[in-house]
């Protein structure tokens, strides 16, 4: 038995625990966050008929779909901080029980509330953000040392599947229930069921914990000095963070629009084409997880895929296509059609390629960034680090979105372009602004011994 006088160290824990109970615990805390995905995108295939039976306009459905974000400006970082303080155990019960209690407000509003909706929208937003910073804590908590970067993707990876199911299983109950709110209200009880997951790992985590000798990091005094004490490194991370996604989700959001404008998709079709970002991050992720354990080259992959990202924007943005060249399926099987839209030298480029290439940057990057974080900044101030980069990154993606919707209209650039050329410029200049940040980060790392650099049991 452990001495209680003399406790592991985190590393040392982490080997006094088996490899089953670190997989089952990131599973458990994934299916928590799942339920936060799902929860959050649950409003998106109801908005015309929450306008409908409640009354609102689509400005008042912005602003419901909105709430959510409202708080994450700084949320994040100060529930980092509170982590750091209280640990993940206490602090992310807290605020799983926020993301339980929104939920249900939401549920409750959409019998004839748009307020009451409203506000359980922005108290499941005060939990879900800062639920990711515990979550991203615990995963290094157990993995550091060992499989970090690939149980990272694997949980990147369950949480997309929230966005898929989301979109998929709220129109099925709708259907099934025949009744939009009883679809909120399924989405409730799957949250109520995340919040009794993260019970349970909590539960796990103190056994293994105490059966390792070793006590929940000991309670920090706040003390915003510290900031200033980060690594360098962190702070060219969280810069190439904020401006690869917002490169990155505002795109998804307007890309249906503009291969229906750009390319004279149908709107099936584009859409179907959009969702191949997310399926290939599914299956890509973890992939590019294992070999970041493996060869490391982190900040390489971060350098590559941040530069990747600058041709398949210009590419999407400006080759021909748009009323002179539209998109012209080359066969057509029905429920699928091959389509040519951009031709160019007398070859045809399929927009499905450029598509998938972004898939595949989007499971790249993720994979070598989200774990870099725990391998420069120490374990005890994880959640601030991770709080603080999530708040910096919600700004970008507050903004840029905005700055897409203005840009999509000809008449900003005097005709010079066609209508999204401008947007696609603006994300392909983030991408840019990536790849110089990911130079930074590389150079930095190799001045302070290239620890991102190397491979995981080397760290």
């Amino acid at each position: 038995m452990n001495d209680a006088a003399t406790p592991l160290s985190p590393l040392d824990a982490r080997a006094q625990v088996s490899a089953a109970f670190r997989w089952i615990s990131m599973l458990l805390v994934s299916l928590t966050v799942l339920a936060t995905y799902l929860v959050y995108d649950s409003i998106s295939p109801l908005g015309e008929i929450i306008q409908r039976d409640l009354g609102v306009t689509p400005t008042d459905f912005g602003l419901l779909y909105g709430a959510y974000s409202y708080p994450n400006f700084i949320m994040p970082f100060l529930g980092g901080i509170l982590l750091d303080r209280i640990g993940v155990r206490l602090g992310g019960l807290t605020f799983a029980g926020l993301c339980a209690g929104g939920a249900l407000l939401t549920a409750l509003g959409s019998e004839g509330s748009f307020w009451v909706m409203f506000f359980g929208r922005l108290l499941f937003g005060l939990g879900a953000e800062t639920l990711i910073v515990a979550q991203n804590k615990i995963i290094a908590k157990w993995f550091k040392g060992r499989e970090l970067a690939l149980a990272f993707s694997v949980n990147l990876s369950i949480c997309r599947l929230g966005t898929m199911l989301s979109y998929n299983l709220v129109p099925s109950l709708k259907e099934s229930l025949q009744s939009w709110t009883g679809a909120l209200w399924v989405v409730a009880v799957m949250m109520g069921v995340g919040f009794g997951i993260f019970a349970l790992y909590a539960l796990m985590d103190r056994w293994a914990e105490r059966r390792a000798g070793r006590v929940e990091e000991t309670p920090e005094r706040i003390d915003l000095r510290l900031l200033f004490g980060l690594p360098r490194t962190f702070w060219y991370i969280t810069l190439l963070c904020v401006t690869f996604y917002s490169a990155v989700f505002p795109f998804q959001q307007f890309a249906p629009q503009i291969f229906s404008s750009r390319f004279g998709m149908e709107d099936t079709y584009a859409s179907w084409i959009t969702s191949l970002i997310i399926i290939i991050t599914i299956f890509g992720t973890p992939v590019f997880g294992w070999l970041c354990d493996r060869v490391g080259k982190r900040a390489t992959m971060m350098l590559v895929g941040s530069l990747l990202i600058v041709p398949i924007h210009l590419a999407i943005g400006l080759l021909p296509g748009g009323g002179e060249h539209p998109a012209a399926p080359i066969f057509d099987l029905g429920f699928f059609k091959w389509y040519a839209a951009f031709p160019l030298n007398g070859m045809d480029v399929n927009p499905i390629l450029p598509i998938m290439l972004l898939g595949l940057v989007f499971s790249l990057v993720p994979a070598a960034m989200w774990p870099s974080v725990a391998r420069i900044v120490e374990e005890k101030r994880l959640g601030t680090a991770y709080g603080l980069m999530g708040a910096i990154q919600n700004v970008g993606l507050g903004l840029v979105p905005v700055l897409i919707g203005q840009s999509k209209h000809p008449e900003f650039v005097r005709g010079a372009l066609e209508p999204f050329q401008l947007s696609m410029l603006l994300v392909a200049g983030l991408g840019l602004c990536g790849f110089v940040f990911a130079i930074l980060l590389k150079r930095a790392d190799a001045r302070a011994g290239s620890r991102i650099e190397l491979p995981e049991r080397k760290a």
